[in-house]
């Protein structure tokens, strides 16, 4: 990478540059090699410990991904079909009359309603502890879903948590330790893990913190659910990841297709969304969300992940629009 360019990066994260601030990593490869790696701001305010390549982010959504693999694992062993009704996983788990495959979970075509909207309406706080347990029962208990599967696109939550729910009735492991047998050892994720306990451990972890008026608070994450969210990783692991989406190396390419071939809806449209990514971005598959933001671009063959650990910077639209990345 040439000095103009890395320089054009450095001031996309100038911010996190201002003193004492939340920061994160940006690691950028092309061709197979890292052209750009750096990392800015502190993970912990109060102890001033500075970002490293070591550090550990909760990367919230981006989980999904991950979730909908070990799915597709089992999917490629026959020890499931991604075309089942979801009763025939989880029946105690669903009360609702229409039949919702596994493929539709994964692609958020569901009409399942969002564990979140639902806990906050019984008067939850996203910082209250919340366990695997409670997800699931909120979630059993709807009787009717938003809409008719496939009839449209619905951002849903509890989709994943059910997926969660299905790879580990399937494999007879926890999530975790699924992802780590058959994902994370396999391409040396040495730093990467599910959070499945609220009160867990997780080592090099980042803080994470929000803007309050004109101060940094700790955004509380009390909550122990996972599949939907919970993946902790770092930047360098999760460039492996990245790189197993364009070369495949703990599956096979058929099952990699499955996980990106967004649907058709029942109008004959075209979702954006399958298996954990949004590809609303031309030519460029992306994953956006506040804590993090991994992009690959076909194009160019060249893959980037951020990790942040600060909600209050856009990335993906700071970076597109200076780089001109899905702009034809």
């Amino acid at each position: 990478m040439n000095a103009m360019m890395a320089a054009k990066i450095d001031s996309i994260f100038s911010r996190w540059q201002e003193g004492v601030c939340p920061g994160g990593q940006v690691l950028v490869r092309k061709n197979g090699e890292i052209i750009y790696d750096k990392c800015f701001g502190y993970a912990s305010l109060e102890h001033k410990l500075p970002i490293t390549g070591e550090t550990v982010f909760h990367v919230a959504s981006v989980s999904k991904q991950v979730t909908v693999m070990c799915v597709l694992l089992l999917h490629e062993d026959k020890l499931l079909d991604i075309d089942d009704d979801i009763r025939g996983y989880i029946a105690d788990l669903v009360a609702f009359s229409e039949p919702v495959s596994i493929r539709n979970l994964m692609n958020n075509v569901s009409g399942v309603r969002d564990q979140w909207e639902l806990l906050m309406l019984q008067g939850v706080r996203i910082d209250d502890t919340i366990t695997q347990q409670d997800a699931k029962d909120i979630i059993a208990s709807q009787t009717e879903l938003n809409f008719p599967p496939l009839s449209r696109y619905m951002y849903s939550n509890a989709n994943f948590t059910l997926l969660a729910e299905i790879a580990e009735r399937v494999s007879g492991k926890s999530l975790n330790e699924l992802a780590s047998e058959r994902i994370f050892a396999p391409l040396g994720m040495t730093q990467t893990c599910f959070k499945d306990r609220y009160w867990q451990m997780i080592p090099n972890r980042a803080e994470s913190y929000k803007v309050v008026g004109s101060e940094y608070v700790h955004a509380v994450l009390n909550y122990g659910t996972y599949g939907a969210t919970s993946l902790n990783t770092t930047a360098t692991d999760f460039m492996k990841w990245m790189e197993n989406l364009k070369s495949p190396v703990i599956c096979n390419k058929e099952t990699l297709s499955l996980m990106l071939s967004c649907p058709t809806l029942l109008n004959g449209s075209t979702s954006h969304y399958a298996g954990g990514f949004s590809s609303t971005i031309r030519r460029c598959t992306t994953v956006v969300h506040s804590s993090c933001m991994t992009a690959r671009m076909p194009l160019s063959e060249a893959l980037l992940s951020a990790l942040q650990m600060r909600t209050s910077i856009s990335l993906f639209s700071a970076i597109q629009k200076r780089f001109h990345w899905g702009v034809p």
